[in-house]
């Protein structure tokens, strides 16, 4: 197309191609992408000294680094609500609430039997944290594997911390007979995402925090239900009301406190520890849902 005016440059570019007869899907993102951001430019009247930071700017956080060896768009997608927005798109709101995967699921963790320790960590305070699986109507699920992963009390990943030993706070766990759960672990810590890179860079110029509030990630899966990704947060956080991924919803837990001697010998505990309970509610699979491909795993480091 000759003589492209700003009256014409979008139309143009979202009619270069065959319309969508090729990839129907594909070209529907396309158009919309290409709307929103050319409103956007116009919007923001965008100037080529900005244009090419921005530009800049996608390049570094494509970068590999050591602290984020896939590099930072994923951390990108979560810090700008993006992520979030789209388990909000699609959690049907029957059963428990989806959550973010979050950058460091690990797949093949450790199995362990109900009642284990899912880590070690002397420093942190014991929590033993049990509840059911079960379906929409409130029938129990036997067999359901619960894959948990979590933070230590320093709010370090096992692959974070060299002085963790591998698929530390970690583990796959299977409901009992009757839909039941318990295990043990330590109060998890909040942690900053990585601030190393681009995605910290903007926190900062936007005064931003990088904290995410303190949370245990779960994956639950049972045959002839859909898999359950979520996370549950710790009540008393100082950053629920603010997490830096925006991930904060209904699924926050009470930690309750025990300290008596009575207490301390009946858990075989040294010190004060906590418990608490949440349940699990599955959706049944339906005929509509197509088998999704694995989806790739991001990983972050810290020093």
């Amino acid at each position: 197309m000759q003589n492209i005016t700003l009256d014409t440059i979008t139309e143009a570019i979202i009619n270069h191609g065959d319309g969508g007869k090729s990839h129907p899907r594909l070209y529907e993102i396309y158009t919309s992408l290409i709307q929103h951001l050319h409103d956007f430019v116009r919007e923001v009247n965008l100037t080529e000294s900005e244009l090419q930071q921005g530009r800049n700017f996608l390049n570094q956080a494509s970068h590999h680094t050591e602290e984020i060896p896939a590099g930072e768009l994923h951390l990108l997608t979560d810090l700008l609500g993006i992520s979030e927005l789209v388990e909000l798109l699609h959690d049907a709101h029957r059963g428990t609430e989806s959550n973010l995967e979050g950058p460091v699921y690990l797949p093949n963790a450790p199995e362990r039997q109900m009642g284990d320790r899912l880590g070690i960590d002397p420093e942190g305070d014991t929590l033993f944290l049990s509840g059911s699986v079960l379906d929409l109507n409130g029938q129990l699920i036997a067999n359901a594997v619960i894959d948990v992963w979590q933070s230590n009390s320093k709010g370090l990943y096992d692959i974070q911390d060299s002085s963790h030993l591998q698929g530390n706070f970690r583990g796959r766990f299977k409901t009992d007979g009757s839909g039941k759960y318990t295990f043990e672990t330590v109060v998890p810590m909040g942690y900053p995402v990585p601030v190393s890179g681009p995605a910290g860079e903007l926190l900062r110029r936007l005064g931003r925090h990088p904290w995410r509030a303190a949370h245990i990630h779960f994956k639950v899966n049972a045959p002839k239900y859909t898999s359950l990704t979520t996370q549950i947060f710790m009540a008393g956080d100082p950053h629920l009301d603010s997490d830096t991924t925006f991930a904060v919803r209904s699924a926050i837990i009470q930690l309750q406190k025990h300290e008596t001697l009575d207490e301390l010998k009946a858990h075989n505990q040294s010190k004060p520890f906590y418990t608490s309970e949440f349940d699990f509610v599955l959706k049944p699979v339906t005929p509509a849902e197509d088998h999704k491909p694995a989806a790739k795993h991001y990983v972050y480091t810290i020093d």
